[in-house]
């Protein structure tokens, strides 16, 4: 039943589930199991030692890299062992809300992001 719920909130354009419970419940492995089988790649940060704020910022641009550009299926598993700075939340909370983070990239980066992306808007008729 979990399994089914979480499959269908993945499928969703950006769907997103907060899954609470105890820890060894399963949620992790629900949560990568519904990801496989919905076709997603699954996501998730790796710690290290002086993991920041920059360090986190740089893994966003990759998730965002795979899939804005890359156009892959991509579940982002983020737990609460990931939370080394109280900034990360804040950066998930924009993500949520808006679907994207302030300030991420610079305006030279910008410029290869949407370079990339220019060809694909076009054919698809939208426009510059």
């Amino acid at each position: 039943e979990h399994l089914t719920r979480v499959h269908r909130i993945i499928r969703l354009d950006q769907g997103n589930a907060l899954l609470v419970g105890v820890g060894g419940s399963g949620k992790q492995s629900l949560s990568r199991l519904a990801a496989f089988t919905a076709g997603c790649e699954v996501f998730e940060i790796t710690l290290t030692r002086g993991y920041d704020e920059t360090m986190f910022r740089d893994d966003l641009k990759s998730l965002y890299t795979m899939i804005g550009v890359n156009n892959q299926k991509v579940m982002f598993l983020f737990t609460d062992s990931h939370v080394a700075d109280e900034g990360f939340l804040e950066l998930i909370n924009n993500m949520l809300t808006s679907g994207m983070v302030p300030a991420l990239y610079a305006d030279d980066e910008k410029e290869g992001v949407t370079a990339g992306l220019k060809e694909e808007v076009v054919k698809k008729g939208l426009g510059e």
